[in-house]
């Protein structure tokens, strides 16, 4: 049961701030006792997109695969990488837009702090920020600690 223990969420995609993001979470858990930590891969989608049938099937195969793919290459080696002593990872592994799908399960899971990395490019690069960290923050209602 989860319902007493600290839970923070990462959003999570494998790369260098990523897992730095995910490293400072487990870490401040452990500091605090232990915990859950939530690894949140979001496989990127936009419903604004025109495309024929077929390009919807080949966009629709592509992300099944992606799906199928994540836990294994990217999450459960994270897993293994972000063990710590009363630390328990689990995750998530979904479709849709990164800043939504955060902040949606971060409620749902009633996390007490979000966690990610910022790989941002043009105007939000300049103050620090990509567009998911930025849509993150304008709609969690938990703290969120961006790591750079």
């Amino acid at each position: 049961m989860t319902g007493d223990k600290v839970k923070f969420m990462v959003g999570y995609d494998g790369g260098e701030l990523s897992e730095r993001a995910a490293s400072l979470a487990a870490d401040k858990l452990a500091s605090r006792g232990g915990g859950v930590l939530y690894l949140i891969y979001v496989v990127d989608w936009s419903e604004f997109e025109v495309m024929s049938v077929e390009e919807l099937a080949v966009r629709h195969s592509q992300q099944m695969e992606q799906l199928e793919t994540a836990e294994e290459e990217i999450i459960a080696p994270a897993k293994k990488r972000l063990a710590r002593e009363g630390v328990e990872i689990k995750s998530f592994v979904q479709v849709g837009h990164a800043a939504d799908v955060i902040t949606s399960l971060a409620e749902e899971e009633n996390v007490e702090q979000i966690f990610l990395g910022h790989k941002g490019k043009g105007l939000l690069a300049k103050i620090g920020l990509g567009s998911v960290a930025y849509g993150v923050l304008q709609k969690a209602k938990v703290p969120v600690t961006v790591v750079p």
